[in-house]
């Protein structure tokens, strides 16, 4: 059996029951890692599974895309293998593993050598965020739109406008454009979080634009709570 494991944010209480029987019952539990920082190691050191079955997976951060799709296909065809082989194998990674999850490119090329593929669900960062905001995301006839960081604050202005309430991922890459957009916003609370789920977790509703934005940062911007109810 081939299981992706969708670990949550950060915090152990996170991860969901079927998750953790999956981790316990796999006899090898890999994870991707950027030089010696894997999000997905640190979390998995937080349950009472055997720590040497975890196998961490260097991915190569560089925009030439060549050295971590070489990663991505020598660990696809190592599965395969494994999986062959009547092993019981499972590929974890941070929040949900259908939101922007690096082990979704291992995945979709399984899938298409014929292997057959199971996914948990998990908390994904965006939804453990709004819990610590004490956030509503969406109510009544209100859209949530998720957008990545490549994004423009004309964008950004423009969604906002038309109603969406947005939940901007990858936040790192958009200091650009959420800092103009901010300079522009028009009744538009901008809640900022850092490492949700983890001990260095930040939030707050920012009053100014910070100098940087961390890897493992988000945003949510909607308009202000209001106490008026409303028909569906």
């Amino acid at each position: 059996m081939l299981t992706f494991l969708s670990l949550g944010p950060g915090a152990a209480d996170m991860v969901t029951l079927g998750t953790l029987r999956f981790l316990k019952e796999a006899e090898k539990v890999y994870c991707f890692a950027v030089g010696n920082v894997s999000h997905a190691a640190d979390i998995l050191a937080e349950f009472d599974i055997d720590q040497n079955k975890v196998v961490r997976v260097d991915v190569p951060m560089s925009h030439d895309r060549s050295m971590a799709n070489a990663v991505y296909d020598k660990l696809a065809l190592t599965l395969k293998q494994e999986h062959e082989e009547g092993k019981v194998i499972a590929v974890a990674t941070e929040g949900d593993s259908s939101i922007f999850a690096t082990t979704h490119y291992v995945m979709d090329r399984l899938v298409a050598m014929g292997v057959d593929c199971n996914q948990t669900p998990g908390v994904p960062s965006f939804i453990a965020a709004a819990s610590v905001a004490g956030l509503h995301l969406v109510k009544l006839q209100e859209r949530l739109l998720i957008i990545p960081g490549k994004t423009t604050a004309d964008e950004i202005i423009r969604l906002t406008s038309q109603g969406y309430n947005l939940v901007i991922m990858k936040l790192s890459m958009a200091h650009e454009a959420v800092s103009e957009a901010f300079s522009k916003a028009n009744n538009q609370n901008f809640y900022y979080f850092e490492n949700v789920g983890m001990p260095t977790q930040k939030y707050e509703i920012l009053k100014e634009i910070p100098n940087s934005f961390p890897y493992f940062s988000l945003m949510i911007i909607s308009s202000p709570p209001t106490p008026e109810g409303g028909v569906l």
